[in-house]
């Protein structure tokens, strides 16, 4: 599913962000991400959904170099990646409905798919009577449950989450981390980056830890 071999990531002067990186996330599989501010979550992900290609070393993704592919590869590659960014990254002038919709319009989905489908997902994160409100209206904690529900209406097959559970308090937390794992359950690979000690605590699942540019797996 996803393979580092000997990854190195390195800033314009030269200085490493990642060096000797290697792991593999195999199918089926959850992991946290875990490290400060400034380890290199960030750039980790952004090699998982194609985002930065690795300065030396090996990024094979579903099974292919990320070096290699071509334009309309990573185009769709990235239609088997759902992503929930720090920022939520909501499409300001529609609405969460028609936010949360993208993913299954791109992908072609018949218009009775999409009326059924949105609806009761953003009903889950608890926003079923906001179909119609653009993001600008929400709360921060509300455009990031918008974000997620976008993330997975698609049911990706590799789920990569920034911190999905830093504007919601720890009830809501806890429901959206059941979400994901109802999602693995079906056969979404996950990696929830997250600084939430107690979320790591709870939910037993390995946890790839950067410290300093360098990764520490703990199974």
């Amino acid at each position: 599913m996803v393979r580092f071999q000997d990854v190195e990531v390195c800033y314009i002067d030269q200085k490493p962000i990642l060096s000797n990186i290697n792991f593999e996330i195999k199918p089926n599989s959850f992991h946290f991400l875990a490290g400060k501010s400034g380890a290199g979550k960030s750039s980790l992900l952004k090699m998982m959904y194609l985002a930065l290609a690795p300065t030396k070393g090996r990024v094979d993704l579903f099974g292919r170099d990320i070096k290699g592919l071509k334009r309309f590869e990573v185009s769709n590659m990235r239609k088997r990646i759902g992503i929930v960014f720090q920022d939520f990254r909501l499409i300001e002038n529609i609405s969460i409905r028609e936010n949360v919709a993208l993913p299954l319009r791109i992908f072609g989905a018949q218009e009775k798919v999409i009326r059924r489908h949105v609806p009761e997902l953003l009903d889950w994160v608890g926003l079923g009577d906001h179909l119609e409100t653009f993001p600008a209206a929400l709360s921060g904690g509300e455009q990031q449950r918008v974000a997620i529900a976008r993330a997975v209406i698609a049911r990706p097959s590799l789920l990569l989450a920034d911190e999905p559970t830093g504007n919601v308090d720890d009830k809501l937390a806890e429901r959206l981390m059941y979400l994901f794992e109802e999602l693995h359950r079906a056969g979404t690979n996950v990696v929830v980056a997250t600084h939430n000690e107690n979320l790591i605590n709870d939910f037993n699942y390995p946890v790839l830890h950067i410290v300093d540019g360098s990764l520490i797996s703990k199974l």
